[in-house]
């Protein structure tokens, strides 16, 4: 190839040259962008969020007094979630509640209390088996799941009886802590 012969092919692709001197510039930029002032910066940040990450994990970035806030806070909130013995029986009317909202139907409630050692609280399991469409046993599910009193559920049982009809039979036990009047 002679000097003439890369005129005639410049003169020929000028836009397609023109594109790639400038994509090469382009690339040039970003990469000195990035090696210059990105890098330094994401270093430095990197640095810093583990400085706070493991002064936070010693408690150095926080005084006792305020350790001993937060978690009187959050204990004062457990608190809260906690449903008064007397109120039991508007939970079992709430819990029925969210069974009709949801088109479902409530067959055979059982429960059994039990004391929580060294605490001023009664745990009550509750099963029950609930019967309607999938949709609104979904929807009782997400409704227990946004109750704002302290609710654990510990086992759901999905089942079908008839592979023709669309009702889904629902077992579920639940676990309520109660306080007890002296609490």
């Amino acid at each position: 190839m002679n000097v003439d012969v890369i005129k005639d092919i410049y003169a020929q692709r000028r836009r397609v040259f023109g594109l790639i001197f400038f994509l090469l510039l382009a690339n040039l930029v970003i990469a000195v962008y990035v090696a210059q002032w990105q890098k330094p910066q994401l270093a430095k940040a990197t640095l810093d969020w583990t400085a706070r990450q493991q002064a936070a994990l010693k408690g150095a970035d926080r005084g006792e007094g305020a350790r001993f806030r937060d978690n009187e806070r959050d204990l004062a909130a457990f608190r809260e979630r906690l449903i008064a013995k007397q109120d039991f029986a508007a939970f079992l009317s709430d819990l029925f509640g969210m069974a009709k909202a949801n088109s479902l139907s409530i067959k055979g409630i059982g429960y059994k209390p039990g004391a929580v050692k060294d605490q001023p609280l009664v745990a009550y399991t509750i099963e029950f088996n609930l019967t309607g469409k999938y949709g609104g046993v979904k929807g009782f599910i997400a409704d227990l799941a946004r109750y704002p009193k302290l609710v654990a559920l510990n086992s759901l049982t999905l089942g079908n009886a008839s592979k023709t009809e669309e009702l889904v039979d629902l077992k579920v036990q639940l676990t309520v802590y109660l306080k007890t009047e002296g609490a």
